[in-house]
């Protein structure tokens, strides 16, 4: 054998072996990794951004989602949210909070009491990655001056309007540095009837109303106004309940109105609970009074004969509190008085009256003379015509029959005779009544 034949022999052992695992086996894969999320930019913002020592600083962080605790051992595990500290320059007492998978969170810290004007930072430091973390400048503005809150008035009955002016208040503001606004509690309950119903901070200072719970006892009960989200300025005052509402004032005038030329009007008041009541002539005193004891007044006053046709407002209130009186109308004609329209009075139904027999009419009066004279002549005729009867023979009722007959024949009534009386009316009287037509008649003789 050559003496190179046992190298040769090792050399293309190695080349077989390698050839054989090249062609055999297949190139692995890489293994899949998860896709890279881009880190989201890390910053912080402050609400407020500037504020006096004491106040309260909300914090939002952003892009700490890689602040996160992974386990090797004994297994691998998936990664949990690691604590971030949150803290005011040179405070030693830092917020802990968590950010969520999304990498954001929100805390607060509170600016030292003692801090005086100035900028400082809050810092957001990841506590297992110091290179996570991130910084916002918060401005100490200087210590406002302290608050008070003044009411008018400080006692009264229950639904009494009370004016309410807060001062100091230059520590309250909102989100965004706008202005801040109050609410108004009593006796640590809310106040329901609050003009305007939003009290905003205008310049450290704001003005409001409200009216007494009606419900509220007589004694000293505690208002107190607090910033909306910065409870720690605030401030309060006492305001007594006197008593419960009393009468409502009211007042009239008699005439309530006058014509042109002037006169006297006269005034009565009453729940007037005041010492002095002033009179006013459309906004313009003239005159006060003192109420008697139980709050009533009466008394005049002149309308100058100048003035002119209108409607004017006369008002009676007291002098130590204007919000309590009241007013009323007087007018001014051309003519007379404005009198109130009097309410007719129910009408009675009258009674049924009995009916009245209608009287017989007057009848028409014939003269005397006319009917004696006609009465005598046609007795005359009468005795004329007996004599020539009685100088004839005597009939029978058939020749009778034959040759008499009579008719009726309707006429008006009339009076033939009335008796005259000088001291009244007539005693007695003749009346020819007419009847219809009976038709023919028959007269019949018969012998006794």
């Amino acid at each position: 054998m050559l003496p190179f034949a046992p190298w040769a022999d090792r050399w293309l052992t190695a080349v077989l072996l390698s050839t054989a695992l090249a062609w055999g086996a297949p190139i692995a894969a890489p293994a899949a990794t998860s896709p890279v999320r881009a880190a989201a930019a890390r910053s912080l913002t402050l609400d407020p951004s500037q504020g006096p020592p004491g106040s309260r600083v909300g914090v939002h962080g952003y892009g700490f989602d890689r602040c996160t605790t992974v386990g090797l051992a004994p297994e691998p595990r998936s990664a949990e949210a690691a604590e971030i500290q949150v803290t005011w320059e040179g405070d030693d007492n830092p917020s802990i909070v968590t950010a969520d998978a999304d990498g954001e969170f929100e805390t607060d810290v509170t600016v030292a009491s003692d801090a005086p004007e100035g900028s400082y930072e809050i810092t957001a430091l990841c506590t297992v990655n110091s290179k996570i973390k991130a910084t916002a400048e918060f401005h100490v503005t200087p210590e406002p001056g302290p608050t008070a809150l003044t009411l008018d008035p400080t006692e009264g009955a229950a639904l009494t309007s009370v004016a309410v002016t807060g001062s100091g208040f230059d520590g309250c503001t909102a989100d965004d540095g706008r202005a801040g606004t109050v609410t108004l509690t009593w006796d640590d309950g809310p106040l329901t009837e609050v003009t305007p119903a939003e009290v905003t901070v205008d310049g450290g200072a704001f003005t409001a109303q409200f009216a007494v719970p009606s419900d509220a006892d007589a004694a000293d009960h505690t208002v107190t106004a607090t910033c909306v989200g910065y409870e720690q300025v605030s401030a309060e005052q006492q305001f007594t309940v006197t008593a419960v509402p009393g009468p409502q004032p009211e007042m009239t005038l008699d005439p309530p109105s006058l014509p042109i030329g002037g006169g006297s009007v006269a005034i009565s008041g009453s729940g007037f609970n005041c010492p002095e009541v002033a009179l006013s002539w459309d906004g313009e005193q003239w005159d006060t009074v003192a109420p008697a004891e139980g709050g009533t007044f009466d008394t005049e006053f002149e309308v100058t004969p100048d003035t002119g046709e209108a409607s004017y407002t006369v008002r009676a209130a007291c002098t130590d509190d204007p919000g309590v009186g009241t007013e009323a109308a007087f007018t001014v004609t051309a003519g007379g008085p404005v009198t109130p329209t009097p309410t007719p009075p129910t009408p009675t139904p009258p009674p049924t009256p009995t009916p009245t027999p209608t009287p017989d009419p007057t009848p028409d009066t014939v003269p005397v003379g006319l009917v004696v004279g006609s009465s005598l002549l046609g007795a005359a005729l009468l005795a004329l015509a007996g004599s020539a009867l009685l100088s004839r023979l005597h009939r029978g009722p058939r020749w009778v029959h034959d040759h008499v007959s009579s008719r009726l024949r309707p006429a008006p009534t009339a009076t033939d005779v009335a008796e005259p009386s000088e001291t009244g009316p007539p005693t007695r009287s003749v009346r020819l009544e007419p009847h219809p037509d009976p038709g023919d008649q028959t007269l019949t003789k018969e012998d006794p």
